[in-house]
């Protein structure tokens, strides 16, 4: 095809798997960042160094300039802090496949939840204040959940018991937007304080093409722990073989549902949804996959759908005839009752300039891991954790044999914890 996929700030694994498919359709990637490129993550990708938050008409010249007689075909992002100006770039390029009010919608979860409650989507009740002085006109019967507005990864996400940790929290959440979310230059954000749901959790990773669903993932979220903890961290994703049809069936009717309203037609999507007594709400949405495209890892690794490539071509093909000749057939091998598969995001310990990371050898050469995969190295910072900590350290894709005598997920979990140490300088 002689074109050009361009992705914003997308590295390191998830930007092989692209390059690998564009390859395959004789396109080619460039990498847009603002950041130097690392040698190891890149390969031989074509780059440019560019902040896309900039002017959208200079950005999008750079861009043309930069692809030769390889005309850009597609913007893509995996990262959710981007996602806006890439689709505004994309549209300034002639390529947009979703409107950016629709991007800007599932970026922003106080207009998301606005175009839910319009369109009936069950979520979560709430209120988006703009400032902490707004919470002087509200009221509040806790626990209640408070998160930015504009906030991803869970950073910043707590349950609060009374108006003292609500105002605490929002202390914290504004140093957050001052800082991170500032960088975006978005003329909304604040914060949004919602009813507190309790019950099971699931995370849904969909590429769409038209306005059609052409993958679904489910994936059960570790919510154990959220019963005696205030956080909500981003742990343990799980692919379960016992997840019942009917419960599947359930939480993807609510995700497309949603999906839909915010008008998002193409390319992946990343869902959560929670029950609480029997009901299902779904908490929000991105433009993007999962896990900046980890959890694609959990259903290559099960029955070998290669979701990559379909985000691929859901950016590229003109009509949903050739998505399906290019795609191919999309049978899946079997997956034993006794098997699961798993995302676990091993946490650290303490905090600093790191001088060395131990253990990394052994957990990956356990027979159950699949795949380790650590995003820090020496001469990175490790900030503490918290509620706060938008910064993942190491990633682990492992397999679940259900036997009798065995370990269980959770005790792997734990295994997990105690093979890593951090030194630091």
């Amino acid at each position: 095809m002689n074109r050009t996929f361009v992705c914003v700030e997308t590295k390191g694994l998830f930007a092989g798997r692209l390059a690998a498919a564009a390859a395959a359709e004789g396109d080619r990637l460039l990498l847009v960042t603002n950041s130097r490129v690392p040698p190891d993550s890149s390969g031989d990708v074509a780059s440019l160094r560019l902040d896309v938050r900039g002017d959208t008409g200079e950005v999008a010249a750079a861009i043309r300039a930069r692809c030769d007689d390889a005309p850009p075909a597609a913007v893509f992002t995996n990262e959710e802090i981007y996602v806006t100006a890439a689709a505004a770039v994309a549209e300034a390029l002639g390529v947009a496949r979703n409107p950016v009010e629709a991007v800007a919608a599932a970026r922003d979860k106080a207009r998301m939840k606005e175009v839910w409650r319009a369109a009936g989507v069950s979520t979560p009740s709430g209120r988006h204040l703009r400032s902490r002085a707004d919470l002087e006109l509200a009221r509040f019967s806790y626990p209640v959940v408070v998160k930015p507005t504009l906030g991803f990864a869970s950073c910043g996400v707590r349950r609060v018991d009374s108006e003292d940790e609500l105002r605490e929290q929002l202390r914290r959440i504004g140093l957050f937007n001052a800082t991170v979310v500032a960088k975006e230059g978005a003329s909304r954000g604040g914060f949004l304080v919602e009813q507190c749901l309790k019950g099971p959790e699931y995370a849904v990773d969909t590429v769409w093409f038209d306005g059609d669903p052409v993958c679904d993932l489910v994936l059960s979220r570790d919510w154990e722990e959220e019963q005696t903890s205030p956080y909500y961290p981003d742990r343990l994703y799980l692919l379960d073989p016992a997840l019942p049809e009917e419960r599947r069936r359930t939480v993807l009717e609510l995700t497309h549902r949603a999906v839909r309203a915010l008008g998002v037609s193409f390319g992946p999507t990343h869902t959560e949804v929670r029950f609480h007594d029997g009901t299902p709400y779904v908490l929000e949405a991105a433009a993007r996959p999962g896990a900046g495209g980890l959890f694609y890892l959990l259903p290559e690794q099960a029955y070998g759908a290669d979701f990559p490539r379909a985000v691929y071509l859901s950016q590229v093909c003109a009509d949903r005839a050739e998505f399906d000749e290019r795609l191919g057939p999309t049978e899946q091998r079997a997956v034993p009752p006794d098997t699961s598969y798993f995302l676990y995001n091993v946490p650290h310990k303490g905090s600093g300039e790191v001088k060395e990371i131990i253990g990394l050898d052994r957990l990956g050469d356990r027979t159950e891991v699949l795949v380790c995969l650590c995003v820090k190295e020496p001469g990175d910072r490790l900030h503490p954790r918290g509620d706060l900590n938008s910064d993942y350290f190491c990633h682990v894709v492992a397999r679940h044999v259900d036997q009798p005598g065995g370990p269980t997920v959770e005790a792997l979990m734990e295994t997990y914890d105690g093979m890593v140490d951090v030194v630091y300088r």
